[in-house]
């Protein structure tokens, strides 16, 4: 069975393939080589992850297959990382092959526990041709897998029309792609805004639905799935946002990947990797570690450009077995799961993919070219997102991380409502408040709210983000550090001291990051993941994401201190007369949260 193909794309990504001197690549199957022209295959899409093949899937008598025509030299070698994190490699095969015609030749791939595999071709005349190439493997026991592709949408047609056309090019009408009759795609349309009669078949699957967020879409496409499963042969599910950008060849390796698994890793979900949309060589994330909320994201700021950072992304040390949440930008996972007392929870958004991955991961597997493009919304602070972040956070915690008590409580609140107060969004200090008290108000509050609703309320409460491009013009726009709330007080000196220097740094800590100075009259212009410590002085603020430039204004008040103190001491009763009894609540009445009965109340309002 092929394992994996080798894409003959040329691409600025810097994913697909590197070269020396002079290619001609013809409709991407294809490659004509000029004299001592060089082409290797040690990128994020093209290297074979030997390692992860061999450890997740029965193989035997894996080979690297490559067809050609002309003079090479052929060279395959392994790399890894050794136990210091070096870069190690070792040349299986260096050879020459000449060929008149096409031929095919083929090399044995040694298993390995870790690494990776590589080739590269020199010519060595004009005019020679690389046909394709790809690996494979004999397979020990073979499964029948069905694939459902679970995709919720909110009023986003550009974006989901474009995915659905190339799912219908790529494998829906595409009767030469193995996954031709292995592929359902269900849509839950929470705006109600697609045309069902012109897009649905028996390949393609829509429905309307109320909006009732992410966790409600789907839920809603779940329900539709395990309805129809059996009769369609559904074997596992794939969770996909709709305005990612879709990699064909991502959803062939994980289908390849699924007919080979290992008996012991049936019950793991296969997380695809974030990579930027803007930047799509950077990884974002992939997988991660919960922590009670203070995430890890394994693999975030790897520049899948450098080969290094190629084979450190499929290096399964102790940090990288510890996954245990796969997000829904795109997450296999088993059918097995897929039943009506086993739902996402119904937080709306946030934090739903973390509980869904918590309470059925039995491991999370993860292999370079299973990924999406996928816009990062670090600089895009919506207000309502700090609501749903901190009280969903409390909700999963109260489930799996019981041990999370009044005393780091105390401290979280402490350093939310700080941030926000020090990022001048005074109206965020009062949602994160509002979040404590939704959370103390026990589950059946939760399972009676109309969420929508509920949803434009918190909506009102924040902040409204408007065109900026105009103020943009006629302010100074600050470079900003890579510091977040997730950093450590040691994180933040080390930064301080080595791009401030040690005197600065003291002074802001010592006049409270310039509150009892007078503020710099010029209107300075941050990104909206600005962290406080770039803030040092600033009296009018423009908060900007810069995707689009749309933002807020905000300036420093002294008088939002005492409303800070306000609501951390409201906080503090909170915490210490009804935290405790509500995550009680919640441990004990969870199964209502993810059963049906309260779905189905919701779908037929």
């Amino acid at each position: 069975m092929i394992l994996q193909n080798i894409i003959l794309k040329e691409s600025a990504v810097g994913l697909y393939n590197r070269s020396r001197k002079k290619l001609e690549y013809k409709n991407d199957n294809s490659v004509i080589f000029e004299k001592d022209a060089v082409l290797l295959t040690n990128t994020y899409l093209n290297s074979f992850s030997v390692g992860k093949w061999c450890t997740y899937c029965g193989l035997d008598n894996i080979s690297l297959c490559i067809k050609l025509r002309g003079n090479f030299v052929v060279k395959v070698i392994y790399a890894y990382m050794d136990n210091n994190k070096k870069l190690c490699k070792k040349q299986i095969v260096s050879e020459c092959v000449t060929s008149f015609g096409q031929k095919t030749v083929e090399y044995a791939i040694p298993p390995k526990n870790h690494g990776v595999v590589y080739f590269s071709l020199k010519a060595l005349s004009d005019n020679s041709i690389i046909y394709g190439a790809h690996y494979e493997g004999e397979v020990i026991n073979e499964k029948n897998v069905t694939l459902a592709l679970n995709i919720c949408t909110y009023k986003r047609e550009k974006y989901l029309m474009r995915n659905l056309q190339l799912l219908r090019e790529s494998f829906l009408e595409n009767k030469e792609s193995l996954l031709y009759g292995h592929l359902q795609v269900f849509i839950t349309d929470n705006g109600n805004t697609l045309p069902i009669d012109d897009l649905q078949d028996e390949y393609v699957h829509i429905c309307h639905n109320p909006n009732v967020g992410g966790a409600g879409g789907f839920a809603r496409g779940l329900i539709e799935i395990n309805k129809i499963k059996q009769q369609k042969n559904v074997t596992h599910v794939i969770f996909m946002d709709d305005d990612v950008e879709i990699l064909p060849e991502s959803l062939m390796r994980t289908y390849r990947m699924l007919k080979c698994l290992k008996d012991e890793y049936q019950s793991s979900f296969i997380a695809g990797a974030m990579l930027s949309l803007d930047e799509k060589y950077m990884q974002h994330e992939n997988g991660a570690i919960w922590n009670s909320g203070r995430c890890k994201f394994i693999g975030r700021g790897l520049d899948m450009r450098r080969f290094s950072n190629v084979v450190l992304n499929e290096t399964e040390g102790e940090i990288e077995r510890r996954r245990d949440y796969a997000a829904w930008w795109y997450c296999c996972v088993p059918v097995s799961v897929v039943r009506e007392d086993n739902l996402p929870i119904p937080v709306f958004i946030h934090e739903d993919d973390v509980e869904y991955s918590l309470r059925n991961a039995k491991g999370i597997i993860t292999m370079n070219g299973i990924a999406v493009w996928h816009p990062v919304s670090a600089n895009r602070r919506v207000s309502g997102n700090e609501y749903y972040n901190l009280r969903n956070m409390l909700i999963v915690n109260a489930k799996y991380c019981p041990d999370f008590g009044r005393k780091r409580m105390v401290k979280t609140m402490a350093v939310r409502l700080l941030m926000a107060l020090l990022r001048y969004r005074y109206k965020d200090m009062h949602l994160l408040y509002q979040a404590l008290v939704d959370f103390c108000k026990s589950p059946e509050w939760l399972l009676s709210i109309d969420a929508s609703r509920y949803n434009k309320k918190i909506t009102e409460m924040g902040y409204k983000l408007t065109d900026m491009s105009e103020k943009l013009e006629y302010s100074r726009r600050e470079e900003c550090s890579k510091l977040t709330e997730m950093n450590s007080m040691k994180d933040i000196v080390k930064w301080g001291v080595r791009n401030k220097g040690l005197s600065q740094l003291m002074c802001q800590l010592v006049t409270l990051n310039g509150w009892i100075l007078p503020c710099e009259k010029d209107t300075k212009a941050y990104v909206m993941g600005v962290h406080p410590i770039d803030l040092f002085r600033a009296g009018r603020v423009i908060l900007y994401d810069d995707a689009d430039f749309k933002g807020i204004e905000v300036r420093r008040s002294f008088k939002q201190i005492f409303v800070f103190m306000a609501l951390y001491i409201k906080s503090l009763w909170l915490i210490y007369t009804k935290y405790e009894k509500s995550k009680s609540e919640y441990q004990e009445k969870w199964a209502l949260l993810q059963d049906i009965e309260y779905w189905r109340g919701v779908y037929d309002k």
